[in-house]
């Protein structure tokens, strides 16, 4: 098996992996973190997936996806820290003012567990950052 980690780009993907099931369901889709808390809060249904649309479109991707051949398999939520709600809790310390990123969820698909592909995801994810010159990643 040879997986592909790759910047999330393609809201489809995206969407199987992190999406809801039926069109109206409020699932998490990864904004938790990544929106302010009240705007979390605020959208609902199919608004969460718009939402996810437009961080598609901005120059930092909000994560990226694995790939067995064109076939996604999993998904990891990575972003720069004061992009995420993590900058403003208190409750996790921030040691330095290093401009690090966030990574907060890592997902594989039913029928792909147990075979690495989060490993490669991590991975995948802290090879992203990197090239986007983050000078740590924390989890």
């Amino acid at each position: 098996m040879v997986i592909e980690v790759r910047a999330a780009k393609h809201f489809a993907d995206v969407k199987t992996m992190v999406g809801p099931k039926w069109p109206d369901a409020n699932v998490c889709w990864c904004l938790s973190y990544r929106i302010p808390s009240k705007e979390n809060q605020s959208l609902a249904g199919p608004e969460r997936g718009e939402r996810v649309k437009r961080l598609l479109r901005q120059k930092i991707p909000p994560g990226v996806l694995a790939y067995e051949g064109d076939e996604v398999v999993g998904w990891a939520a990575v972003h720069p820290r004061s992009d995420t709600s993590f900058a403003r809790n208190r409750r996790i310390p921030h040691l330095d003012d290093l401009p690090v990123w966030s990574l907060w969820c890592v997902r594989v698909r039913p029928g792909f567990r147990g075979q690495g592909i989060s490993h490669r995801l991590v991975e995948g994810a802290v090879q992203f950052a990197k090239d986007h010159d983050a000078p740590a990643v924390e989890a």
